[in-house]
């Protein structure tokens, strides 16, 4: 079983690595316009859970068929930028944290009073 510290140290390295392979070595142009927003390992650092998210909301099912194919790739890739004994098999989980937020912002703007409002008293 491996320290915190290392599988952040891990999980960071499969973050920059996938990043880079979608912003460099994937020839699809949906690649573009996918954000790598987090990895988390498992204890055993068998697992990598990658969260994404994807610059249109309405892309989001032709990304992941994407991902989905190219996860070969994807492992194979990170076997060689991050040195362990068995690559970790990936999981690619959309992060749906900015929708949240977004709605969360419209909410708050439709209950509070404006700013203006605020200043005067």
């Amino acid at each position: 079983m491996a320290s915190e510290r290392r599988r952040k140290q891990v999980a960071r390295q499969v973050q920059e690595t996938v990043a880079t392979l979608l912003l460099h070595s994937m020839k699809d142009p949906r690649a573009s316009f996918v954000t790598v927003t987090g990895v988390e390992m498992n204890h055993d650092m068998t697992l990598a859970t990658i969260r994404y998210s994807v610059l249109n909301s309405q892309d989001k099912p032709r990304v992941k068929k994407m991902l989905e194919h190219a996860l070969g790739f994807f492992r194979t890739e990170v076997a060689n930028a991050v040195k362990l004994r068995t690559a970790p098999k990936l999981n690619f989980r959309y992060d749906d944290g900015s929708e949240l937020a977004s709605r969360i912002d419209q909410i708050l703007d439709r209950v509070l009073p404006p700013e203006e409002d605020l200043d005067e008293e």
